[in-house]
């Protein structure tokens, strides 16, 4: 049994992040922020963790002719070593919030998004061609492209408190306000992303604004340059098809 789902978790473990992904985002709106909304949405992220982690692991070992061992190595340990404190502090947000442990797991779940999504996208451009598998990791980089930008707004709104303001009203910031911010700025980091912009959440200094905007044109690179991608790695598997 574990056998066959190693084998049919290597085989989808791409979509696997995507599913991961969703219930993430899913959790926080459908369950709310009383009760055990704040603990489900704490076990969603360290399924997710946990998964993107093993997936970059496969990815590794799979494209083991293109690094080295050592090369290997060092990402373990930097995926596991950035891992290891944002899970610790996510649950002590939940359960004992403290400033100091707020501000310390956002800056390392940033850097582990960060480095996640950056491995995530190195995967995706080795592909060879088209599969079910090579969209929903294309998907999959997407939302994390978000999510990690929004972790960034909230390591941001910490340090610099009145950061965003919701209809002319600053969002409250701090671990006691994390169940309000951080929903809201994940939010406004995919409607950013998307260049939806309604208008409800309001960045108000240089940095946000700035930071706000290169998201945006981030966002827009990003599609184009995977549609580019994916248009032509279809335009050779057929040409090598019909030869």
């Amino acid at each position: 049994m574990r056998e066959r789902f190693r084998a049919f978790f290597k085989e989808h473990r791409h979509t696997a992040i995507l599913v991961a992904l969703v219930t993430a985002f899913a959790i926080r709106p459908l369950l709310g922020d009383s009760g055990d909304g704040p603990v489900a949405f704490s076990i969603a992220i360290l399924v997710l963790l946990l998964v993107a982690l093993l997936t970059i692991r496969l990815d590794d070992k799979i494209s083991a002719h293109t690094t080295t061992a050592t090369e290997r190595r060092i990402r373990s340990i930097i995926g596991w070593g950035l891992a290891i404190p944002t899970v610790i502090g996510r649950f002590l947000i939940t359960f004992a919030p403290d400033n100091a442990v707020y501000l310390v797991g956002s800056i390392s779940a940033f850097l582990l998004f960060a480095f996640i999504t950056v491995s995530e996208l190195r995967t995706v451009l080795r592909h060879k061609d088209v599969s079910r598998e090579t969209i929903s990791l294309s998907i999959s980089i997407y939302l994390l492209i978000g999510f990690t930008w929004g972790i960034f707004y909230i390591v941001l709104h910490h340090l610099q408190p009145g950061a965003f303001s919701v209809g002319g009203t600053p969002l409250p910031s701090g671990p006691a306000a994390e169940s309000q911010s951080f929903p809201t700025l994940i939010y406004f980091s995919m409607t950013t992303l998307s260049t939806i912009g309604f208008g409800d959440i309001t960045p108000m200094t240089m940095q946000a604004r700035y930071a706000a905007v290169t998201e945006g044109i981030t966002g827009q690179f990003y599609l184009a340059i995977l549609v580019a991608r994916l248009v032509g790695l279809q335009m050779s598997q057929r040409a090598d098809t019909k030869s």
